[in-house]
């Protein structure tokens, strides 16, 4: 059985490309990399779309560690907070690991869990 290519960046992808915004740009907005808008476009291209070429842009920051999957229950939990805030599930996650990490709250989460697995 043949994939169905990935489209859940498509409606979003679209817009921006046809006002000429650069890849690393719209990856920067999506919270994706700009490789993964590059395939978006060639996708939509071999279908027949029609973009202006779409510069390169800034480097996206630097790259390192990155949050790419998330599992479905972490999803669920973060979904009607991120809604709520008008944020994408991503976006929501990274800014809490950002002020978790920033406020110095890593060990004081871990220790209310009570589980002892979670220390080192």
């Amino acid at each position: 059985m043949p994939v169905r290519p990935d489209d859940s960046l498509d409606a979003d992808v679209i817009p921006l490309a046809r006002e000429g915004v650069p890849a690393s740009d719209i990856a920067r907005r999506l919270g994706v990399t700009p490789n993964r808008i590059h395939a978006v476009l060639a996708r939509l291209r071999r279908q027949g779309a029609e973009f202006p070429p779409v510069r390169l842009g800034a480097p996206c920051r630097k790259q390192g560690a990155r949050l790419t999957r998330l599992n479905s229950d972490l999803r669920e939990g973060l979904e009607p907070h991120a809604i709520a805030r008008g944020m994408s599930v991503k976006e929501m996650a990274l800014r809490l690991l950002d002020i978790v990490i920033r406020d110095g709250l890593v060990d004081a989460i871990l220790d209310d869990t009570g589980d002892q697995n979670d220390r080192p």
